[in-house]
């Protein structure tokens, strides 16, 4: 059979699909038209196809459809349409918001920016407006420099406000998110407000919904919590009444991170969980909102201690996600692993360092989670550099010195004291430049939040205290600007509480190993204990195993069942106590000297007393007898 005859027999069975002589779907008759070269029903076609698959929760396979029918419509010359630009503008936007429901939102701006670059100069300005409202609205959903008041401003001015229109309304409500977004509250208000009036004269459920949760977010940033819950749960129940799932997904996302931000975590973990099941359940599970959703779900049972469920909400095990869900969720995956001593984890990066470029969220849990991973390792330079690396590419993205400097400073001068502990002085004040540098991102981080008027919640207040007490520590134990030792206590007390306030579980174990570290170090002994024990009762539970290594230099822990071997062993006075589980490490004489700040010769006469007390002919053998009788913590 010849090509030309080939040809003509896909042309008749297309001719049948069209007419209904044959049964069929929409993404076959665009199939077979393509292959008889018949652009016009491909293009028609591929429309129906993208529509069936969005009816059907195929978001995924309704952008491919809806994509494939933008191409073939720039290549079409048959004058299918009374107006081309309008058919690209309205398939644009359908690729787009089918992208982004599958879980694509860097592709789904793409698709609604390319067709702005490529509007002709004489496109009507209503048009114009309609592409300028989509690439602004996309813009909010992801990470990206799109200046999207700038946009709305623009769109604005070419929607007539006579008669009033569903574009007017939309534009009026992307606008106000915008102005949210710069902080410029009474705009963001005004503008809000008239599209919430405008949605309701029209009908426009999806309107209100959206302009009704910036209103909400308003409340709370005046500093109405209360007001603010009430009208985001109000929301979400008349969202999904009408049937807006992105209305509710966003109702859902915002009245999450209130709880959050206000440290009812509790609260705050069942929203989260709530609108990932729910977009689960709608069948757009890596849409915006609720593939969010479930990634704050996960820091959220971070945070609480429950690493078992992180897991859980981080595995995507025989699920289809998109890359860029699924290195969220990884990031995420990450805490637990560095809590836990995984150094396995590190493997992710390469997979992650493709997307903390383009989403923040990814970046900042990944690096993180590096920091420690390669500080509790002893690779402290890997761990600046991958600070310094993830943090530049934030502050592109970003445009600002974003709050969670705060965090990320802390945990990377948290091991730069404890490269400190066991470095030679020579070194010592390099770190102590790389902690002031740290600390003062932080402060820059800090008063650029002031500014604009961003209160700090629970978890911001536990991270200052928290940078402010390893600094104390780095400073301290470089002999560098050192604190007193009232002053060193004050700020690991602070932080311990701090952490307590939020409902960090392993922060407050981690902040309160280092507090003991120091009343051990100040002569508290018995204050250290009464501190340690807790932090070393939750390392157990999660299985934080550097954890557990960092509170054995602090001695052994308190036992209600204690030989008598262990009774006669009191004469070990707590300094040989903390020089001992000091060598179970491993520790040279002349390391012990740098983490305690005395001479090795000092450190050598403590280790001859250790010797004779415990009748052992060596170090080894000490251990040894120190494990048996229970003087060394497991």
């Amino acid at each position: 059979m010849t090509t030309e005859t080939t040809r003509d027999a896909v042309a008749a069975y297309v001719a049948a699909l069209r007419t209904r002589e044959v049964g069929g779907t929409a993404a076959e008759l665009a199939r077979h038209a393509r292959a008889a070269h018949d652009l016009t029903t491909a293009m028609t076609a591929s429309v129906h196809a993208g529509d069936e698959a969005m009816d059907v929760a195929g978001p995924d396979e309704a952008a491919r459809h809806y994509e494939l029918a933008l191409e073939l419509l720039s290549e079409d010359t048959t004058g299918v349409a009374d107006d081309k630009c309008i058919d690209l503008i309205e398939l644009a936007i359908k690729a787009s918001d089918a992208a982004a429901a599958a879980g694509h939102p860097i592709r789904a701006l793409g698709l609604v920016q390319d067709q702005l670059r490529a509007l002709p100069d004489d496109t009507p300005p209503i048009h114009r407006a309609r592409l300028l409202h989509a690439v602004a609205a996309m813009a909010q959903l992801s990470d990206n420099t799109v200046n999207s008041l700038e946009l709305t401003t623009d769109a604005l001015k070419l929607v007539p406000s006579d008669p009033p229109s569903p574009l007017l309304a939309q534009v009026l409500d992307v606008h106000a998110r915008a102005n949210f977004g710069r902080q410029r509250n009474d705009e963001a208000a005004r503008f809000a407000n008239e599209a919430v009036r405008l949605g309701r004269e029209l009908g426009l459920a999806d309107v209100i919904a959206n302009a009704t949760t910036t209103l909400a977010k308003l409340e709370e940033r005046a500093g109405d919590p209360d007001s603010s819950q009430r009208v985001l749960e109000k929301n979400i129940a008349e969202a999904r009444a009408a049937g807006e799932f992105v209305g509710e997904m966003r109702g859902l996302y915002f009245l999450g991170n209130l709880h959050f931000e206000h440290g009812h975590l509790a609260e705050a973990l069942e929203v989260f969980q709530t609108a990932a099941t729910r977009a689960e359940e709608l069948g757009r599970p890596w849409a915006p909102y609720g593939v969010d959703a479930r990634v704050l779900a996960g820091i959220t049972a971070h945070i609480q201690g429950d690493w078992d469920a992180v897991k859980r909400i981080v595995d995507v095990t025989g699920q289809s996600p998109p890359a860029l869900a699924e290195a969220m969720l990884a990031a995420v995956g990450m805490l637990v692993s560095a809590g836990r001593g995984d150094q396995n984890a590190l493997e992710l990066l390469p997979q992650l360092e493709t997307w903390w470029s383009r989403e923040g969220v990814v970046g900042v849990q990944a690096v993180g989670a590096a920091i420690d991973l390669y500080g509790d390792a002893g690779q402290i330079d890997e761990a600046v550099a991958i600070h310094d690396k993830v943090v530049a590419s934030i502050v592109e993205l970003w445009q600002e010195d974003f709050p969670a400097r705060t965090r990320v400073g802390a945990t990377l001068i948290g091991q730069l004291a404890t490269e400190a502990a066991r470095s030679g002085h020579a070194d010592h004040a390099d770190l102590a430049r790389q902690g002031d540098a740290l600390v003062a991102a932080s402060d820059r981080a800090i008063d650029r939040s002031e500014r604009l008027g961003r209160k700090r919640g629970p978890e911001g207040e536990a991270w200052l205290s928290r940078i402010t007490a390893e600094h104390a520590r780095l400073r301290w134990l470089t002999g560098i600007d050192a604190p007193s030792e009232a002053d060193l206590v004050a700020a690991w007390e602070r932080a311990v509480a701090d952490f307590e306030r939020f409902g960090h579980v392993f922060e407050v174990a981690r902040s309160q190993a280092r507090l003991a570290a120091v009343l051990r170090a100040v002569g508290r002994a018995d204050d250290a204990r009464a501190v340690s024990d807790p932090a070393r009762e939750t390392a157990r539970r999660l299985g934080a195993a550097p954890l557990l290594t960092e509170l054995r230099t602090l001695g052994p822990a308190r036992s209600s069942r204690r030989s008598a071997a262990v009774e006669r062993d009191e004469s070990l006075t707590p300094r040989e106590q903390e020089i001992l589980a000091l060598v179970a490490q491993g520790r040279t004489n002349r390391e012990i000297a740098n983490q305690l700040y005395i001479s090795a010769k000092t450190v050598s006469v403590h280790i001859s007393n250790i010797l004779s007390k415990l009748g052992a002919g060596g170090r080894t053998e000490a251990v040894a007898l120190a494990r048996r009788r229970g003087l060394l913590a497991d």
